[in-house]
């Protein structure tokens, strides 16, 4: 575990951790209840909650394909594919270590936002809703990585993905209330039913776990397919 923490970039230093886990989450927040208050004329403490636990998931989301690609980098999927492609081991430290981050990122701003004015009660329903929302983000980073293996962009996938993630996920505005192309749009991904959860006091998240499944479901299916691809060329387009 601590050979995969020590691989992600944003944990290289202490300058790198202030920026990932404290500015970039408070400039979010920032941001985003600012643009609330301009149309609703009133300071909501959901969105701010909701903007932490997403930009969590965003984070083990990005862990989990930044792990898999510096593997690739190192030819160590090369190896992992030739010998133990279905590794319980392997593939469960990338996704413990991508869970940690993102939950620890989400705890330490939710914790900072209770004496700023956060309610109790959103704030334990974001810190219960927390996890699972980082286990969506680590699904969508094996499967960005897995759907761009063999790119000559590794991070396509993860950089669409974290950039459309706070607009699908509808923490400005409900995405029932979006127009209907983009509800689809946001349909498609897990993470409305998890903002749902924090803003509204009745939600069911079972769309968004089965919504989930059908992204890891993809994410295996393109992992298998490519291996004996990988394994005849050992070698990558980046």
């Amino acid at each position: 575990m601590a050979t995969q923490f020590s691989s992600l970039s944003f944990l290289s230093n202490w300058r790198t951790r202030f920026v990932y886990f404290l500015l970039l989450p408070i400039i979010n927040i920032l941001l985003l209840v600012l643009i609330d208050l301009q149309y609703s004329n009133s300071f909501n403490w959901y969105v701010a909650a909701a903007s932490v636990v997403i930009d969590s998931a965003a984070l083990s989301l990005q862990a989990m394909s930044q792990l898999l690609i510096t593997d690739a980098n190192l030819k160590i999927d090369i190896e992992v594919i030739s010998k133990r492609p279905y590794s319980f081991y392997y593939w469960k430290t990338k996704a413990l270590t991508s869970l940690i981050a993102g939950i620890v990122l989400g705890v330490i701003n939710l914790v900072l936002l209770w004496p700023l004015g956060l309610s109790l009660t959103i704030l334990l329903k974001s810190l219960v809703i927390l996890p699972l929302a980082c286990i969506f983000g680590t699904i969508l980073g094996f499967t960005s990585w897995s759907l761009s293996w063999q790119m000559s962009n590794p991070y396509f996938f993860a950089n669409l993905f974290i950039s459309i993630i706070t607009i699908v996920s509808g923490v400005l505005v409900l995405v029932s209330q979006y127009p209907k192309w983009l509800m689809i749009i946001s349909y498609g991904f897990p993470f409305y039913e998890v903002v749902n959860f924090i803003k509204l006091n009745h939600t069911s998240l079972w769309m968004s776990c089965l919504n989930a499944l059908v992204w890891l479901l993809i994410g295996i299916v393109s992992y298998i397919v490519q291996i004996k691809p990988v394994l005849n060329n050992k070698i990558h387009q980046y």
